[in-house]
């Protein structure tokens, strides 16, 4: 293992840089350096990528020998090795919380110290951690334009009010499934937090990539459509929207329930085949048209029997991708990482940080050793400083109503409620005797 002599900070271009020491000033010990100028005189410094002394003088992958110049790297004003940063950037992407990332890498660096070692708060460090290099390791897996079959889902969260026990939505998280043309090399295409799920949220999020698919799969849901009729209009909701056949199944099958029809009965079998073709689909109508008290299943046919005649009609022309239960099972997992802290969640810019981990974490990608590359390539790119963007992230402290707010996740009228809900507390909390 070698290391390359760094160049002096100052601009000295014909000096000589040599090794000078290790530094130990309470922190992790680092190899030190000289400058040495033509005249004899000279000055310190550490290099923007330091390297720094391993505890025991061995390399954690073969066990040799390590020396001082020759250690894993830090940035030169940072106490955490640039491996240590990858690898909570690794847990945050699995499900560990900001904090239990923390206390993990810190216990690591509190390994050797030469002062008091410190102890972990909160996660305040992970997420800056998250802001400054999420965009350099995400860089390498984030696509460039939609897919030729994109399968669009979302996941909501709620709040409800103690009070009134009615249930607001909180935020929503607006997901994408990609597959090529043939409906091969499937892969969780995009994952992206919004206060709502309106049509406007998901013509945001459409509008975030170039492209236009051939093929969009989706559930019967009103804003999908009214964001793909935003974006690329009327024409694309028409045209290239295919309703999931799963979820159509359930309902016709709960209709048919509601029914009372037998197991056997000729127009559950005859629905088997309907959503293959239009003349299978013309072969179902006729059957539920003429039996009047199938009550739920006419009510279903006369909601849908336009759209799904056009549908049934051009399914022969689309690519193998007829639900979307892919986009559903990422959509399962990240419920249950999300779900027990879902109301800790506030900022929208951060957040979206965290489901791109997530997102590289569902594609298997999420490796500590091709973290820690993109980390080091960015440091050397920006002289061993981050842009510091989660001051960036910092969220608003009120709308264009002037109205205060509590986040930048939050959908605006879940909070009004809860700035209500908080405000009705306190006036029966003074009204107490």
């Amino acid at each position: 293992m070698s290391a390359e002599v760094p160049s002096c900070p100052r601009g000295h271009e014909h000096a000589r840089i040599i090794r000078d020491g290790i530094q130990s000033g309470g922190g992790r010990k680092k190899q030190r350096w000289r400058c040495v100028l033509p005249d004899g005189s000279y000055h310190r410094f550490l290099g923007l990528m330091s390297r720094t002394l391993t505890i025991d003088g061995t390399c954690v992958e073969c066990e040799n020998h390590i020396a001082p110049h020759e250690g894993p790297v830090a940035p030169a004003e940072g106490e955490y090795l640039v491996r240590e940063i990858a690898g909570a950037l690794v847990d945050l992407g699995r499900g560990r919380t900001y904090t239990d990332a923390a206390k993990r890498v810190r216990a690591r660096a509190n390994i050797g110290k030469t002062s008091v070692p410190r102890d972990v708060i909160n996660g305040q460090t992970v997420a800056e951690w998250m802001a400054d290099f999420v965009p350099a390791i995400a860089s390498r897996h984030n696509p460039t334009e939609w897919p030729a079959v994109l399968v669009l889902d979302s996941l909501p969260f709620y709040w409800t009010d103690p009070l009134t026990k009615k249930s607001l939505a909180l935020y929503c998280i607006l997901a994408a499934f990609g597959y090529e043309k043939d409906g091969s090399n499937g892969r969780l295409w995009k994952l992206e937090a919004a206060p709502s799920s309106d049509g406007r949220a998901w013509a945001e999020f459409l509008g975030s990539l170039p492209g236009k698919p051939g093929s969009i799969v989706c559930d019967q849901d009103n804003a999908i459509r009214s964001g793909i009729d935003i974006h690329w209009g009327e024409w694309a909701t028409v045209n290239l929207v295919h309703h999931c056949e799963f979820h159509l199944t359930q309902r016709v099958r709960a209709a048919f329930d509601s029914d009372k029809l037998a197991a056997d009965d000729p127009a559950r079998k005859v629905f088997q085949r309907a959503l293959k073709s239009r003349e299978r689909w013309d072969e179902f109508e006729v059957e539920v048209r003429s039996r009047s008290h199938l009550v739920m299943t006419n009510r279903w046919l006369d909601r849908n029997e336009t759209w799904m005649r056009g549908q049934t009609q051009g399914r022969s022309r689309i690519p193998p991708v007829y639900s979307n239960s892919a986009v559903e099972q990422p959509l399962r997992e990240l419920k249950a990482v999300l779900r027990p802290r879902a109301f800790m969640f506030r900022n929208r810019a951060r957040l979206n940080q965290l489901l791109s981990l997530i997102r590289m974490a569902y594609l298997r990608v999420d490796n500590a050793t091709d973290y820690a590359t993109d980390i080091r390539a960015y440091l050397d790119a920006h002289h061993g400083r981050p842009h510091r963007t989660y001051r960036e992230a910092y969220d608003p402290n009120a709308n264009a109503a002037g109205e205060n707010l509590l986040a930048s996740l939050w959908a605006e009228e879940a909070q009004i409620s809860m700035r209500d809900a908080r405000i009705k507390r306190e006036l029966a909390k003074l009204a107490r005797p």
